[in-house]
């Protein structure tokens, strides 16, 4: 058994891993080409719980240990799934996981006395609830209170967890719900807007299906009327009587 399998082995939490990439030569590589030849190597920090200690391995030859621990009952299943997982995390840049309720930003404790636990590898509440007698040691004095206040606070957060499961639930629904609502309202809007562009068309179609009804003086103007003229009478013609003549 490995001296991290045995430190991890008698704790009752996981302990805190971090990793680094290294770049380690290639002998034969290096041989052959007459230089220096590396390849990268992901490294697994490993700090057992409650301790200051840290032990570096492969991560590969690590992940077949945790494999082994399983199948062995010498590690629990969840553990070598959340070794596994925060790999996985940090491979892709994300945060490494936490299994609990971060210290960091605890409000219960001060920010000086996170600072002390975290520097202890004591990362979560249920870390501080679980020490063991040597980490209480390394604390010194208060910290049978610092255990007492995260069991009670534990405690506390699993009696109400019922009810804030419900609360979850319901806030969820209402999420749900509110969301519905916006969409139907959105949904109701834009029919007003068909429905009132189809009037404006069906108005446009009417005047252009109607007849038109166009008349002569709406293209000429109206002929100026002819002033009346003067009547004019025919002169008389006289007849001489015959005896005149």
């Amino acid at each position: 058994m490995s001296v991290i399998g045995d430190m991890a082995d008698r704790k009752d939490r996981p302990a805190h891993v971090r990793f680094e990439r290294l770049a380690v030569e290639d002998v034969q590589a290096s041989k052959l080409a007459g230089r220096f030849v590396g390849r990268d190597v992901d490294y697994a920090l490993v700090t057992p719980p409650y301790s200051r200690d840290v032990f570096k391995t492969k991560v590969s030859s690590w992940m077949t240990d945790l494999k082994l621990k399983v199948q062995t009952d010498r590690m629990p299943k969840e553990w070598a799934d959340f070794y596994e997982a925060s790999y996985k995390a940090w491979l892709n840049g994300q945060a490494l996981p936490l299994q609990g309720i971060p210290i960091k930003g605890w409000g219960v404790i001060s920010p000086a006395q996170q600072e002390t636990l975290i520097g202890m590898t004591i990362l979560t509440v249920e870390d501080l609830a679980g020490m063991n007698d040597e980490a209480m040691r390394a604390i010194g004095m208060g910290a049978m209170a610092l255990r007492d206040k995260a069991n009670a606070w534990i405690s506390q957060l699993n009696d109400k967890g019922p009810l804030t499961q419900e609360i979850a639930i319901l806030k969820a629904e209402n999420h749900r719900l509110a969301g519905t609502v916006e969409t139907m309202s959105q949904h109701i809007q834009e029919l007003k807007i068909k429905i009132s562009m189809m009037g404006a068309a069906a108005d446009q179609a009417a005047v252009l299906q109607s007849p038109a009804q166009i008349a002569v003086t709406d293209i000429f103007d109206e002929p100026a009327p002819v002033p009346k003229r003067a009547s004019r009478k025919s002169p008389l013609t006289v007849v001489a009587p015959f005896d005149k003549l």
